[in-house]
C-alpha cells in the first residue's frame, strides 16, 4: 500500500505524535503493545491497522488529548476506508481479448486467476483481496457463407408508407391509450412529490434532517447545517457532545447509542428511520453517569486494587459509560471497560447492559476475577504501570533536586 491522500494524513499524525514523545518505535511498542515493526508500518503509511483500538492506544502513550484523539479516529476511519478500496480495486481480472479467427487465436494464453497488490497483515486483521477469474473468449466458428440476400418478409410492415385504411382505427386506439396511461401516471407522481412519505405535506414539514436539504444518509465526515441539526438533537435527548457541525467519532459514538436505545440497526450512520426517531424523541435517554460517580463506583466493586482499576477504565473509555469503539470485523467495543462483544457473549450479557455503567463495572471485576489480574486489558495495564513508573521516577528525582538544594543552602 502507497501512503497516498487519507492513509498518507493518517500516517502524517501518527508521525507527530511520535515526534513529541523522543522515543523510539521499540519504546513506544513496549508501552503501547504494538509491535515495532508494525508501528513502523504504520507511521510510515504502508500499512492501516484493522482495528482503531490499536491507534488509540498508541495515541495515549504519545500524550495525546482528547481532541486529538478524536481527529486521530476520524483520519483512521478515512485511511481505512481508502485501503479496502484499494483491497477491492486490486483484483482486477485481465480483460478478455476480442475474438479472433485463424491460429492466432490458439496461441492467446488463458488468465485463470487474478492477484491482489495488498497481502493480509496478521498484527492489524486486514485480510488479503479476493481472487477473480478470468478467461479469453472462445474461439469463433466458421461464420456462414454469404449468399443472396433474402427477400423482404411480407409480414414486415414498410415503415416508410402509411399503414392500410383497415389498420389506423385500432393503431389510433393503442396511442390513445398509451397517452391516458401516461398522464395517469404523471398525475401520481406529481401527488407523491408533494406529500412526505408519512403523508403529511412535504412543503409544511420544518424537520431539516428529512427535507431535500439534508442527504439521504448523514454520516461520519459531513460537517454542515445538517449536523449541527443531528448534535442538537442527541443533545435534546440527553447525551453530552459539542454542537459544532461536524460528524466525528463523539458524535458518531453518540448516535450507535441512541440507534441501539431506539431499537434500530447500530451502525452510525443516520438514516430515515434514525431522523424520524430523533424527532419524535423515541427510545431510552443518553443521560448516564458522570465519571466521578463512575470511579467511585469502580473503587467499590475493585476492592483487591481500585486506583489501577480506575487508571484501566480511565485509559480504555475516559470513565465514559456510552463510549463505544467500532472494530474492522463489525463488531464494537462497549462502555466503561470497553467490552468486547465476543467478551459479552461469554458473559451472558447485551450491548444494552454493556452501556449500563453499573453492570459494566461488575461484568469487568468477573473477568478480572478469573485470573485475579488485568489481563483482559493488557495495553491499558501496560499503560498505566508505564505511567505508575514514570510518576514514581519523577517523584525520585524532584526528591534528589530538593536534596541537593538543601545541601547548597
Amino acid at each position: 500500500m502507497s501512503g497516498t491522500g487519507d492513509v498518507e494524513e493518517f500516517a502524517e499524525l501518527l508521525r507527530e505524535l511520535k515526534g513529541r514523545t523522543n522515543r523510539s518505535y521499540a519504546a513506544l511498542a513496549a508501552r503501547s503493545g504494538v509491535s515495532g515493526s508494525a508501528l513502523h508500518r504504520y507511521c510510515s503509511g504502508t500499512s492501516v491497522p484493522g482495528d482503531y483500538e490499536v491507534i488509540a492506544r498508541f495515541g495515549k502513550v504519545c500524550g495525546a488529548g482528547s481532541e486529538e484523539l478524536l481527529e486521530l479516529h476520524r483520519r483512521w476511519v478515512l485511511a481505512d476506508a481508502e485501503r479496502k478500496r484499494d483491497v477491492s480495486r486490486a483484483p482486477a481480472a485481465v480483460s478478455a481479448p476480442a475474438a479472433r479467427t485463424g491460429p492466432a487465436a490458439s496461441a492467446v494464453p488463458a488468465v485463470s486467476r487474478g492477484e491482489t497488490g495488498a497481502g493480509s497483515d496478521a498484527e492489524t486483521g486486514a485480510g488479503a483481496g479476493t481472487e477473480s477469474e478470468a478467461g479469453v473468449l472462445p474461439e469463433p466458428g466458421p461464420g456462414p457463407e454469404a449468399g443472396p440476400e433474402p427477400l423482404a418478409s411480407a409480414s414486415v410492415p414498410d415503415l416508410g408508407s402509411d399503414p392500410p385504411p383497415w389498420r389506423r382505427r385500432p393503431l389510433i386506439a393503442v396511442l390513445a391509450l398509451a397517452v391516458l396511461t401516461a398522464g395517469v401516471a404523471v398525475v401520481l407522481l406529481a401527488g407523491k412529490a408533494l406529500t412526505s412519505s408519512d403523508g403529511s405535506d412535504g412543503s409544511s414539514d420544518d424537520r431539516l434532517l428529512l427535507s431535500s436539504r439534508c442527504p439521504v444518509v448523514v454520516s461520519m465526515g459531513q460537517s454542515d447545517g445538517c449536523v449541527h441539526e443531528l448534535q442538537s438533537l442527541l443533545a435534546r435527548a440527553g447525551g453530552e457532545l459539542d454542537i459544532d457541525g461536524a460528524f466525528g467519532p463523539a458524535t458518531q459514538m453518540r448516535v450507535v447509542v441512541f440507534q441501539l436505545r431506539s431499537g434500530l440497526t447500530a451502525n452510525g450512520s443516520v438514516d430515515e428511520r434514525t431522523k424520524r426517531a430523533l424527532y419524535e424523541n423515541e427510545g431510552k435517554p443518553l443521560g448516564t453517569w458522570t465519571p466521578e460517580r463512575v470511579t467511585r463506583r469502580i473503587r467499590e466493586v475493585f476492592t483487591e486494587d481500585p486506583e489501577r482499576a480506575v487508571g484501566i477504565a480511565d485509559c480504555a473509555s475516559y470513565l465514559d459509560p456510552l463510549y463505544t469503539l467500532p472494530n474492522s470485523n463489525a463488531t464494537r467495543n462497549w462502555g466503561v471497560f470497553q467490552l468486547y462483544d465476543g467478551t459479552l457473549r461469554k458473559l451472558g450479557g447485551t450491548r444494552e447492559q454493556a452501556l449500563d455503567p453499573d453492570w459494566n463495572i461488575r461484568a469487568a471485576h468477573r473477568l478480572w476475577a478469573l485470573t485475579h489480574d488485568f489481563s483482559a486489558w493488557k495495553a491499558c495495564d501496560r499503560a498505566y504501570r508505564a505511567g505508575s513508573k514514570g510518576d514514581k521516577g519523577a517523584e525520585k528525582s524532584k526528591a534528589v533536586e530538593e536534596s541537593k538544594a538543601a545541601k547548597g543552602r
